[in-house]
């Protein structure tokens, strides 16, 4: 090959301008109908949209007052429900958006959706080129916008104003951490990936179990969990610092009296809830499978650390482990495994094109099945089982 011929590859593998326009028109129908579903959910009495971030920003705005973000019936120890609404996070999660306090609701939603999606953008440009693509930044990017309104989980998220909207992003850094690059970039992926360990872990508890894979899969894991134990100390100290020990007392006190919610809601997908509804259990033997299920995420997560070798396929297996190691999980929780998807499409770019259509069409069946699960919440299920055949179809070949 020459130089000339080598300088002009980069632009021959460019998306055509026909691919661009597809990608973009698809793009435009689907934030298209995010944007009139949340225009006609934000003008209904209560607003429909944003209500999980309402309480996020409820919150903010009692800490702002010098108040305790917690509902003081839930401190009192009142009884609740699964899918009740109330603030439930750690104080860390109130005392940083008391930022967007002062912002009118629909304006927070907007710049909350916009933030989330371009983090995940920008991560999953990361991912892919980690991952084998040589496409471009825009070429790389354009497919991930276009794609990620009709993944209903992560709009669902974007809608409601979750935090989990976050967490693809969050969830992207660890696969970069886990992909373990040359020397020169290194570091910076170990941090990036130990702070979002720490922030995940503190705001929503469950991600905490991805530590358990870090630390099996040898010193660089073990570099990426000391960063997060690190960052999770800096993160709880500041938190003391600008509110005192008082919010966390009253966080306790919401944990305690969350943790008799009742569990039994069609719309908590988790296995032992699911299970549950399913043969007819009571509330108490639920909470005993749960426990099963809990210590099946940790056995899962660790099997997966060490029996496969493959960091993306192995990561895959953990992070689903850790979306089910508390008793309750919502639909919009898989959004998670996004980057993990976008990781089996760049490894597919070099593979023979039955292999790339294979695990292009298994992505893109994890889409459709994530739509039409919309109407039966459990099928989310069968659609991060569909990224998982993606990942292990462009998994390198060779012992496990």
């Amino acid at each position: 090959m020459t130089a000339a011929q080598g300088e002009a590859l980069p632009l021959a593998r460019r998306p055509p301008a026909t691919a661009s326009l597809i990608w973009l028109l698809i793009g435009v129908i689907g934030w298209g109908a995010i944007v009139a579903l949340a225009s006609r959910m934000l003008a209904t009495q209560p607003p429909t949209a944003g209500f999980d971030l309402e309480l996020l920003l409820e919150a903010g705005r009692r800490v702002a007052a010098g108040q305790s973000p917690y509902d003081p019936a839930l401190v009192g120890g009142a009884v609740v429900q699964a899918e009740s609404l109330f603030y439930s996070y750690p104080p860390p999660v109130a005392q940083l958006t008391r930022l967007l306090a002062g912002v009118p609701s629909g304006v927070a939603l907007l710049l909350w959706g916009a933030g989330a999606t371009a983090a995940m953008v920008v991560v999953a440009v990361a991912v892919a080129r980690r991952s084998g693509s040589s496409g471009t930044w825009s070429g790389i990017a354009l497919p991930v916008v276009a794609v990620a309104p009709f993944v209903f989980p992560f709009a669902v998220a974007l809608l409601f104003g979750n935090l989990d909207a976050w967490f693809p992003a969050l969830y992207g850094l660890l696969l970069l951490g886990a992909l373990r690059p040359g020397a020169s970039a290194g570091a910076p992926s170990a941090a990036a990936a130990g702070v979002a360990l720490a922030a995940a872990s503190v705001a929503k508890l469950h991600p905490a179990s991805l530590g358990l894979w870090f630390l099996l899969r040898g010193s660089a894991g073990r570099r990426i969990v000391a960063v997060a134990a690190v960052a999770a100390l800096a993160i709880v100290g500041l938190s003391l610092l600008v509110g005192g020990l008082d919010p966390w007392r009253d966080y306790l006190a919401v944990v305690r009296a969350g943790a008799g919610a009742d569990l039994l809601d069609r719309r908590n997908v988790g296995p032992a809830v699911q299970l549950g509804l399913l043969v007819g259990f009571d509330e108490a033997t639920v909470r005993v499978a749960q426990v099963a299920v809990s210590l099946g995420a940790l056995g899962l997560t660790a099997w997966a650390a060490v029996r496969r070798s493959d960091p993306v396929e192995s990561l895959t297996w953990a992070a689903i482990a850790s979306l089910v190691t508390l008793p309750v999980t919502w639909f919009h929780y898989p959004a998670a495994v996004i980057p993990f998807a976008v990781a089996a499409v760049a490894r597919s770019q070099d593979a023979p094109s039955a292999a790339r259509g294979r695990t292009r069409l298994l992505v893109a069946a994890a889409v459709g099945v994530s739509i039409v699960a919309i109407g039966f919440a459990p099928l989310v299920w069968l659609a991060v089982a569909l990224v998982v055949a993606a990942v292990r179809a462009q998994r390198p070949r060779g012992p496990d």
